[in-house]
């Protein structure tokens, strides 16, 4: 009989009792989940984290690699090319993959450490120089003017190492708090399906599920649809990150 608590995990057809019994133990249920963890890297997370506790991969290890991967998927779409663009949605999958994994692994394994917080919440910042680096391709693709993948690549590191020189000491700060990051705004994603469907289509996931597809369209009609979908994206952050900022402050008066 399957353990009842799988009913609330996201599940593979050929699951057997034993991943349904990890499932039910170590994968957060569904209302704390987005939808692409859910519907997609969660499915086979589970896999990912038993194979590498079997080779005797620690936590913190994906977590670095998650890290660098995110770091690399910026890079990628600095090439403004139809290949970084592919790549770079490879690269995005396989950091939120290990950053799904992270938390598994640690669970089942029973090794938790103050690093591992520390190396999460430097990944939740790599939102910062991947949109720097969208803002640069979407400068390349538009016409609007002409930059070097040499220059835009230094830009991009600069804005990398700045955006560390900040999140080190913040991300230090954090280590010790006892409830997981939360806002009004992230409040609003599980208060309805609406919602949560609008905040996956503004945010990052959203933005790598749609790019292959801007990427075809691209080819198929000769049209510049990844810059206008690049573009509608930063306006859409810009808009989500400034309704954050007003809901926050309000709660905070």
């Amino acid at each position: 009989m399957k353990p009842t608590k799988t009913k609330m995990r996201p599940t593979l057809p050929v699951d057997s009792e034993r991943i349904l019994k990890y499932r039910s133990i170590y994968q957060k249920p569904r209302q704390l989940e987005e939808i692409w963890s859910w519907y997609v890297l969660r499915r086979i997370s589970i896999y990912v984290t038993l194979m590498l506790r079997r080779i005797g991969v620690t936590p913190n290890a994906v977590s670095w690699m998650s890290l660098l991967f995110f770091m690399l998927t910026g890079w990628l779409i600095l090439t403004a090319e139809p290949w970084g663009f592919l790549l770079a949605v490879l690269a995005y999958n396989l950091g939120y993959l290990c950053d799904c994994v992270d938390g598994e692994l640690a669970r089942i394994t029973k090794v938790t450490s103050r690093k591992g917080v520390f190396l999460d919440t430097l990944i939740r910042g790599m939102s910062i120089p991947k949109l720097v680096a969208f803002a640069l391709a979407y400068y390349e693709l538009s016409g609007i003017g002409e930059l070097s993948f040499t220059a835009a690549s230094g830009i991009y590191f600069s804005v990398l190492i700045a955006s560390f020189a900040l999140l080190v000491p913040l991300s230090y700060n954090y280590i010790d708090r006892k409830s997981d990051e939360n806002d009004p705004v992230s409040d609003m994603r599980t208060s309805s399906k609406g919602y949560e469907w609008i905040a996956f289509f503004t945010g990052m996931p959203g933005f790598f599920a749609c790019l292959p597809l801007c990427v075809l369209m691209d080819a198929v009609t000769g049209w510049s649809v990844t810059a206008g979908f690049i573009f509608l994206f930063l306006v859409f952050w810009t808009v989500k990150t400034l309704v954050r900022l007003y809901l926050t402050t309000a709660k905070l008066n």
